[in-house]
């Protein structure tokens, strides 16, 4: 297996480790709405209990989470392992973005999961708080997006260029036979000629043998 063969997997990795946090967002949407833009006390309540039940859940549903962030740095290394001059920037780009989405999560998002346990919201109240946490995930999902946008815009942009070359290799092929094909007339012509010239010549000294 060479390098050119894992780049597609480190296209997938990246993603997918992209969507599945913009799934996990989605999900905490129905929450997040409310306190946003139509707060109210129940819904904050609401909200709380909610994350409060993602900070009890067991580790390993943590740990799945962690996993995929892993996972999707690592599609990132593995891009940008020897990346091509020309596609250098959207693999720094998509590296960017998945950090700034990873820190959003753990300084933000991670600490005000736990405060909903512990009841404990530092210099700001609790309704404060989680218009933070939501608005956090808000940010995320325009990172997390982003990295969709690179990721699909650099897939496109190779795919356009590999039918372009392909388009005009196919081209070059085509005028090439068309140029061959007046010369193979020509030398077919030439070998007939030479061919007729060939028999009248025997077909003279065989009748001059005869007279003979």
């Amino acid at each position: 297996m060479t390098y050119a063969d894992l780049l597609p997997v480190g296209t997938v990795l990246a993603m997918c480790a992209a969507s599945f946090g913009l799934g996990i967002i989605y999900g905490n949407l129905p929450y997040d709405y409310y306190t946003l833009w139509l707060p109210d006390r129940e819904a904050i309540a609401r909200s709380v209990a909610h994350y409060a039940i993602w900070a009890n859940a067991p580790r390993r549903v943590h740990y799945i989470l962690h996993g995929v962030m892993a996972l999707g740095l690592l599609g990132c290394f593995i891009k940008m392992f020897k990346p091509h001059p020309d596609v250098k920037y959207f693999e720094w780009g998509t590296l960017g973005a998945l950090m700034l989405a990873i820190m959003i999560y753990f300084t933000n998002l991670r600490i005000g999961v736990n405060s909903c346990v512990s009841g404990i919201w530092g210099d700001v109240d609790e309704i404060t708080g989680i218009n933070v946490m939501a608005a956090s995930q808000f940010m995320m999902a325009v990172v997390l997006f982003g990295v969709l946008v690179l990721q699909g815009g650099l897939y496109y942009a190779q795919w356009y260029e590999n039918k372009i070359q392909r388009e005009f290799y196919e081209a070059e092929r085509a005028a090439a036979a068309a140029a061959a094909a007046p010369a193979v007339e020509i030398e077919t012509e030439v070998v007939e000629e030479v061919s007729g010239s060939t028999g009248s010549k025997k077909s003279k000294s065989g009748l001059a043998k005869k007279r003979a």
